[in-house]
């Protein structure tokens, strides 16, 4: 793998497994649920991972955002 004739960086290789991963875990939920709900669990294995990291950070910025969007999902499909 490379980019713009370099190798990848350490980093570079881990976001890009990362986001492969999250694709394919994406597209499993998917052919297993359907898309509406394949998409919202997705959805929701996704926030429950993102909320994990920020808890063990102690980042309580990203977990207000992380509830706020949440809500704002909640309220849109409510309504």
């Amino acid at each position: 793998m490379s980019v713009g004739g370099r190798p990848l960086t350490r980093e570079e290789v881990k976001a890009q497994n990362s986001r492969a991963y999250l694709l394919n875990q994406r597209d499993d939920y998917i052919r297993r649920y359907g898309e509406d709900l394949g998409g919202f669990h997705f959805l929701v294995m996704l926030l429950k991972a993102l909320g994990s990291k920020a808890h063990r950070r102690g980042d309580i910025q990203a977990l207000r955002l992380l509830t706020h969007d949440l809500h704002q999902l909640y309220l849109k499909h409510t309504q």
